[in-house]
């Protein structure tokens, strides 16, 4: 059977979000792993199945983590250990003739807001993925950028307090620290001396409870400082706010553009547009699927 259309695949902690294009018909759907993630032989099996599915001639695939550019290996992953170390391209291209490209998924979620989503015919686009952890993304004139190495816009691990709550990363005073999930449970358990999921907390927060909005409020301000770096450093045009805590609570991307307003330079500020990204779980996804389609 011949090879048709193209695959973007987003590996993530918990599904492998999939989006088919052919004929300039998309499909979306994911696969659930949760229950095989910790076996890298099962995952790599998964994936096996959703290709012989779909048959594509080409697959573009997001990894969270640091993926290596160089070495064509997912270098370090906070939801998908097993796959740590694993040329996964290799290992595909082995059975299957196909193109394969792999990036971070943070990346190909700007690149994918930048081609499919709200992010078009911007000239410096960076979305934020604010969810489990918080990761980030750029685009240049159309062309994702990945840093030498491949490791670029990690800026939920760039310092805010060097005295600061410990990340996931071992690190300390991570942006990520506070403008996370764990950071939200962390502020409510600090306010409360209640243990909530950052999940029953936006619930808390939509429904008027104010010790909730209190935090949701306090996490703007984190998250403010994180986009106030941004651009001072990289004088984006636009700024999309994506993942799961934004999708549960769009009214952060106001409160953080009011105290952005006075934390940042004039000039920066007067010219970038911060809104929510628009493809909400699938921008991985699609950002795979730009990046087969461009090569």
């Amino acid at each position: 059977m011949n090879k048709e259309g193209i695959l973007g695949l987003d590996i993530g902690g918990t599904y492998i979000k999939i989006v088919f294009k052919k004929d300039n018909q998309i499909i979306k759907d994911k696969e659930y792993i949760a229950d095989i993630k910790s076996s890298a032989d099962k995952l790599i099996d998964k994936i096996f199945k959703i290709l012989e599915k779909y048959n594509p001639k080409k697959v573009g695939i997001a990894v969270a983590g640091l993926y290596d550019e160089k070495e064509e290996r997912l270098i370090q992953s906070p939801n998908i250990k097993s796959l740590e170390g694993l040329n996964i391209k290799q290992i595909i291209q082995e059975k299957n003739d196909l193109d394969i490209v792999i990036q971070n998924d943070a990346t190909l979620a700007a690149y994918g807001e930048y081609k499919y989503g709200a992010g078009k015919d911007s000239k410096i686009l960076v979305c934020l993925t604010l969810g489990t952890g918080l990761g980030g993304g750029l685009v240049v004139n159309g062309k994702p950028f990945i840093g030498v190495s491949g490791s670029a816009m990690e800026i939920g691990h760039t310092t805010i307090d060097t005295n600061g709550w410990i990340c996931h990363c071992g690190r300390k005073g991570c942006l990520e620290s506070y403008v996370s999930s764990y950071g939200i449970e962390r502020l409510y358990f600090i306010k409360t001396d209640i243990y909530k999921t950052s999940f029953e907390i936006i619930t808390l927060a939509n429904e008027g409870k104010k010790e909730a909005i209190e935090v949701m409020e306090e996490v703007s301000k984190y998250l403010a400082y994180g986009l106030m770096n941004i651009l001072h450093t990289i004088n984006p045009d636009r700024i999309l706010l994506a993942g799961g805590i934004v999708e549960n609570y769009p009214l952060i991307e106001e409160m953080a553009y009011s105290n952005l307003k006075s934390l940042s330079f004039s000039l920066p500020f007067r010219d970038v547009d911060i809104k929510l990204a628009k493809l909400g779980e699938f921008s991985g996804s699609f950002g795979a699927l730009a990046l087969a389609e461009s090569v």
